[in-house]
């Protein structure tokens, strides 16, 4: 061999890149899992997957997502070690996998902050009761009784600002408020029972997460007569040892909803009141001396506490 032949074979020589294949499979990995999370939330949101089978697959979803970010880790250590090619692939699997993992990473992080509770009610010494939501509930989700002492304690601490709307109305027109507000907030109403001669007028509906579509049993109470009224709400999950704070929100959207409806409600009969014209003394005749003395109107004015 001359050296013109030696000089010609190592111009023509490549170098070779071996790719990382790891880095591919944690892509195809991180890609998939994200695939199932979705068509797991389509499918319980809108073809009636049961919720125990969802909370299994999410749960399995998870435990996919974090397998492909640490396969992609592990893989860019090699890569950047050994001279592989893949990193694009690594890179990829990690974005698609933090994505996936955003929302369960932020519900596991209320699960550790939050206590463990499913049923929150704004008067736990007083329990409401569900009725029709009782026998409609599935048999293996979680029982609808009265909290015990350490629950009660937990919901005190944790959620200090529950308690329930008392209101210096009668209990009917509270009654017609508090049904304006469920509407509002787009529950499904199961039993609509106004107040009768018992005072007691109650409401039992159901409410539907957006994106997962989880199901939870709601109660409301207005217990009262004519002049005052008490509004009471129970709000518990059917599936979990968690509500992740859900229950409490609820019960916060609702009171609010209430609390803007009567506040609104009193501007009106005062601006009604205020806006009525007074009544102009009536002429006497001239030869009468004596003029009518004009008498001033009380407002009526509505109080909530």
């Amino acid at each position: 061999m001359t050296a013109e032949d030696t000089i010609e074979r190592f111009a023509t020589a490549r170098y070779v890149v071996k790719e990382a294949h790891e880095a591919r499979w944690a892509r195809r990995i991180a890609v998939f899992f994200l695939q199932l999370l979705i068509l797991t939330a389509i499918l319980h949101r809108f073809f009636e997957l049961s919720t125990p089978a969802a909370i299994n697959l999410i749960a399995v979803c998870i435990v996919g997502l974090g397998l492909a970010v640490l396969i992609a880790v592990v893989s860019l250590i090699r890569i950047w070690f050994g001279g592989q090619t893949g990193a694009t692939n690594d890179f990829a699997a990690i974005i698609v996998g933090l994505i996936g993992l955003a929302l369960p990473a932020y519900f596991l992080s209320q699960a550790f902050l939050l206590p463990e509770l499913t049923d929150i009610q704004t008067s736990p010494e007083d329990p409401l009761q569900y009725t029709v939501l009782l026998e409609q509930r599935p048999r293996d989700a979680n029982p609808l009784g009265n909290p015990s002492a350490e629950q009660v304690q937990l919901q005190a601490e944790a959620y200090e600002d529950i308690g329930p709307i008392t209101v210096d109305r009668p209990a009917g027109a509270v009654f017609t408020v508090v049904n304006e507000a469920v509407k509002q907030l787009g529950w499904t109403v199961v039993v609509n029972e106004a107040p009768g001669e018992s005072g007691v007028g109650r409401i039992e509906a159901t409410d539907t997460s957006l994106i997962m579509g989880f199901t939870d049993d709601l109660v409301v109470r207005v217990k009262g007569d004519d002049t005052s009224a008490v509004v009471d709400i129970r709000s518990a999950s059917r599936y979990g040892r968690s509500d992740l704070g859900a229950n409490a929100e609820r019960i916060r959207a609702f009171e609010d909803e209430v609390n803007t409806a009567l506040e609104k409600g009193e501007t009106t009969v005062l601006e009604q009141t205020a806006a009525e014209p007074e009544e102009e003394p009536v002429a006497a005749p001239a030869k009468q001396v004596k003029k009518k003395k004009r008498r001033s109107r009380k407002r009526r004015v509505y109080r909530r506490r």
